[in-house]
């Protein structure tokens, strides 16, 4: 291996350089990705036939438009970095191997090259949270559902209703719009979202 990079001239030895160090972190990346450890949509996916006891079910619910922004695409990502990394040594050292461009054409393909690989791996993202998006609720669409108290709602405090949002049975934390006592198992209406993103109830 040493005689081989020997035989390079320095803008190749870079070249190859960049293409074993980012081929190599894009496939250990890819990999971790794949069995779930790091990336950027590790975030777990609430399976849509549970419903949470607790409040931690809040964070799988879209209270309003950001996260669409959110989604937008993300181009300095350390899988978009490794991906222009690996492509750039890659397109570098065979260009520059076998063609007869000059080294600044090289290197300028080579970064072309290695953006279009960040563009594509952006996009990839982009497209993986697009479709896990659709299953994303927004707690908006509980206005005006019907649904029953699972714990009991004190007049001046907080308790859990059963409620259906967007197809999907939701245990979620209620005040009583009233402030009248709503004990478990009595029937209630979305009355209204509170700025904390809370159910206001009331009984029917």
């Amino acid at each position: 291996m040493m005689g081989y990079l020997a035989g390079l001239n320095f803008l190749e030895q870079v070249y190859l350089m960049c293409a074993i160090f980012g081929g190599g972190l894009f496939i250990l990346r890819t990999i971790l990705m794949l069995a779930g450890i790091g990336g950027p949509d590790t975030d777990a996916d609430t399976d849509s036939g549970d419903f949470d006891h607790d409040h931690s079910h809040l964070d799988d619910i879209d209270h309003g438009d950001h996260g669409d922004h959110d989604a937008g695409l993300k181009l300095l990502t350390i899988q978009g970095i490794t991906a222009f990394v690996m492509m750039f040594g890659l397109t570098g050292f065979a260009f520059s191997r076998s063609s007869i461009l000059g080294s600044i054409m090289t290197a300028v393909i080579g970064v072309l090259v290695g953006l279009f690989a960040m563009w594509l791996i952006a996009k990839g993202f982009a497209l993986m949270r697009s479709l896990q998006s659709t299953g994303t609720m927004r707690i908006s669409d509980a206005m005006g559902e019907e649904g029953t108290v699972y714990l009991t709602i004190p007049a001046e405090g907080t308790g859990k209703i059963q409620v259906t949002i967007s197809g999907r049975l939701m245990v979620m934390d209620a005040v009583s719009q009233d402030k009248v006592e709503l004990k478990t198992g009595e029937r209630v209406c979305v009355s209204e979202i509170t700025s904390g993103g809370m159910l206001a109830v009331r009984a029917l």
